[in-house]
């Protein structure tokens, strides 16, 4: 089966901080007065292998558990079926993180599902969540902010979608959360089934967990942009061009303590040989002149930068990324 999948720049950009080394500014948005704040989530409450198997019960209809693998370095839960290894569940015992797949071995090949509307997709997904105990507290945060899906092709066969996916992120004081976490994905598969799910959301500490900012604990934004810079020259060689479409203020979850301001600069980076297409980049930088939770957003394997490097040049390795990839 041939996958067709344009999605991993996404994946990789939202993971390092950019900069750039020559820069051409249009379209940038201007700076809000709107106050900004450290958030603290709500503590987890301790986990253990028990809750996971829980969640096999709940998610995936499996009462007898007997393959679940807990790696201590990760403090991570996992489980494959020993029926079918597209049947999986994974949980963070640290921050009760999870997420679950059961995308059968029906779906390759040349079955077409059944697949819902938007409208009735939508609806599915926010039911399942609801009737799961999972919608946040705060149902002004969640946010609809992506629609994709899963689209495959066999050798000879047409092009078929075989997933719906909706992804939710978080909105906090009328800017967008962006990083790994802060977010609830759902795959909806053939009449409406829910196949997985990925949860990333814990809750926020709106009281004693809320700090505001004071404005000389920020760098500015022009600070930013010289961090910006001197980071493109590092990663894209000094010779590299960058166009700044957008600069807006956003939170970041790292799936750490803390949530915290950041600027993300969305850039089209020309590199020096000409050959090679323009790579659009979303650069992340730390707001806090000192953040008591640095985000070490460069802190990503090597093979990591190559895939981003590689992004435009139709040379992604998909065997990297894992047995589910998607249409958007």
């Amino acid at each position: 089966m041939i996958i067709k999948n344009p999605a991993y720049a996404a994946v990789f950009i939202s993971c390092l901080m950019l900069c750039a080394c020559k820069c051409n500014r249009t379209h940038l948005q201007e700076e809000t007065g709107t106050p900004l704040y450290v958030y603290s989530f709500e503590k987890t409450a301790p986990l253990s292998p028990d809750n996971t198997k829980k969640l096999i019960s709940d998610f995936l209809g499996m009462q007898s558990i007997q393959d679940l693998t807990v790696s201590k370095d990760e403090n991570i839960a996992y489980f494959v079926s020993p029926d079918d290894v597209n049947t999986t569940l994974e949980q963070d015992l640290t921050t009760g993180n999870f997420a679950f797949n059961k995308f059968s071995k029906v779906y390759l090949g040349d079955f077409v599902p059944q697949l819902p509307g938007k409208e009735d997709a939508i609806k599915i997904s926010e039911k399942f969540i609801r009737d799961k105990g999972l919608f946040p507290k705060n149902a002004e945060q969640l946010k609809l902010v992506h629609e994709g899906g899963l689209r495959a092709q066999s050798v000879k066969g047409p092009i078929v979608d075989k997933l719906i996916t909706l992804t939710y992120g978080r909105i906090i004081d009328s800017l967008q959360v962006i990083g790994a976490g802060s977010k609830i994905a759902v795959n909806i598969g053939d009449k409406g089934e829910v196949l997985g799910l990925i949860y990333r959301w814990r809750e926020l500490n709106q009281t004693s967990g809320k700090r505001q900012l004071k404005p000389e604990e920020l760098i500015s934004r022009e600070e930013a942009e010289g961090l910006l810079k001197r980071q493109i020259a590092q990663e894209f060689g000094a010779a590299a061009k960058y166009d700044t479409k957008s600069v807006n203020k956003s939170y970041y979850d790292n799936n750490g303590t803390i949530l915290q301001p950041v600027y993300a600069f969305e850039t089209v980076i020309t590199l020096e040989d000409k050959q090679l297409q323009p790579i659009h980049y979303l650069g992340v930088v730390e707001m806090l002149k000192n953040s008591p939770e640095p985000l070490h957003l460069l802190n990503v394997d090597p093979k990591a930068r190559d895939q981003i490097k590689m992004i435009d040049r139709g040379q992604i390795d998909t065997s990297y990324h894992g047995t589910q990839p998607t249409k958007d």
